[in-house]
């Protein structure tokens, strides 16, 4: 995925309140199929998808063996298969996690078929408007985490799903790789605006969508270190059963920094109460709407509350921890129609 396009606040806006369009150049597919696809699933993931219907998605956490997390990934129940959506960033580690566990299953196949697709998205309070035209159905009955194939024109299948990351509307399109950049030209020429990963982060920040490529700093964490635990079905035979034995580190918070606090602190940044260090930083951003640095942070257990006021070592700003989500989303007010 680029990083921006232009400007990063005018993107962060476009996704905010109008239309976005994000091109996930790297996104990991890998098709599952089979009489055992589910039971492989349902081991190989932290959440069992036999209740999933045809059309319908649902979001799960692929785990290492030590309990921490290898990639959120979104599982899409097609008729006669399963395709795994995985993050660019963990695509590859994933992927590879994914076709190596299947090799135990006689009767299951699974298939790196990233280069198969092109992958696009449009998000913001606007995207309906424009989601709409490819949908053979009114676009205020497609439930979250659903998908659809349009006819596209010309013979040509397109799958469209909705879901997002922003908070906003969210719309996703699946179309062959050959076809990426004529739909990617015809989303642009409905009034879409290109935009990159740091305004898309800068989004999920402010919904509270873990981010694990910054809020690991690198390193393998557990569910539970970035607040994902809710991913975990209770008592679900999956690889990672350790990482049920709860947080075992510190407790992740969000916190927001006073408005004269400009600068972001780096990730590791110690959080402190007077000269007691409490936990660290793990990932910042700076929100145009809430006009201050917001982020995530690491803390004693004990401590682990919204309403605490910590100071940030180094700088010495003021910080105080909140509830996730830092803002309501503009969608929330625009009827789809």
């Amino acid at each position: 995925m680029k990083a921006s396009y232009t400007d990063v606040t005018e993107e962060y806006t476009a996704l905010r309140e109008t239309c976005g369009l994000i091109d996930y150049e790297g996104m990991g597919l890998v098709r599952v199929s089979g009489p055992g696809a589910a039971d492989y699933l349902g081991r190989v993931a932290t959440r069992g998808v036999d209740f999933l219907l045809e059309g319908q998605a649902m979001a799960a956490l692929l785990l290492r063996e030590n309990g921490t997390v290898i990639a959120e990934v979104l599982i899409h129940c097609h008729a006669a298969h399963y395709l795994v959506e995985i993050w660019p960033t963990q695509a590859k580690e994933a992927t590879g996690h994914l076709i190596a566990e299947a090799t135990a299953y006689e009767d299951v196949t699974a298939q790196d078929v990233s280069a198969e697709y092109a992958v696009l998205a449009l998000e913001g309070p606007e995207s309906f408007k424009l989601a709409r035209k490819y949908l053979p159905f009114p676009v205020a009955s497609m439930a979250y985490r659903s998908f659809a194939t349009a006819d596209w024109g010309g013979g040509r299948d397109l799958v469209v799903s909705r879901t997002g990351i922003t908070g906003e509307y969210g719309y996703k399109f699946f179309v062959p790789a050959a076809d990426g950049a004529e739909l990617r030209a015809e989303l642009l020429a409905l009034g879409a605006r290109e935009c990159g990963k740091d305004a898309l982060d800068v989004c999920r920040m402010e919904v509270r969508f873990a981010s694990l490529e910054q809020e690991s700093a690198g390193g393998q964490v557990t569910p539970f270190e970035v607040g994902l635990q809710w991913m975990i079905d209770p008592g679900h035979e999956s690889a990672g059963r350790l990482a049920e034995d709860g947080g075992r580190g510190r407790t992740p918070v969000c916190w927001i920094a006073w408005e004269a606090s400009a600068g972001r602190p780096e990730p590791g940044t110690a959080i402190a109460v007077r000269d007691a260090e409490v936990g660290i930083v793990t990932h910042t951003v700076w929100s145009p709407r809430l006009g201050r640095v917001i982020g995530t942070g690491r803390v004693d257990a004990e401590v682990a509350a919204s309403g605490q006021e910590f100071m940030l070592a180094g700088s010495g700003d003021a910080i105080r921890t909140v509830s996730a989500p830092f803002l309501t989303a503009t969608s929330l007010d625009v009827p789809l129609d």
